[in-house]
């Protein structure tokens, strides 16, 4: 009976060592993946960085032909509207 319990013992230690060195395997897996995440993100927003205007349309006339192709690919198009011009 001894030796069956020291043969438990022996494999829960060993069991417990593999799980042990699994779980830190894991984490730095982990930290690899999120360094990688981390450097791609920081690279997509280096190169997207793109100085924009301060108005969302240069002149009426874009923001209306906006509207129509947008209104063209709707189910239900949106009915024309005058644009009134600001100076």
């Amino acid at each position: 009976m001894d030796i069956v319990g020291t043969g438990l013992s022996s494999m829960a230690g060993i069991l417990i060592f593999a799980l042990v060195a699994a779980g830190v395997a894991k984490i730095y897996q982990i930290g690899t993946t999120l360094s990688e995440i981390k450097e791609l993100l920081a690279s997509l927003k280096r190169d997207t960085q793109m100085p924009l205007s301060s108005y969302p349309f240069a002149s009426a006339e874009s923001a209306d032909q906006l509207l129509r192709a947008v209104s063209a690919e709707l189910d239900h198009p949106v009915p024309p509207v005058s644009v009134e011009h600001r100076d």
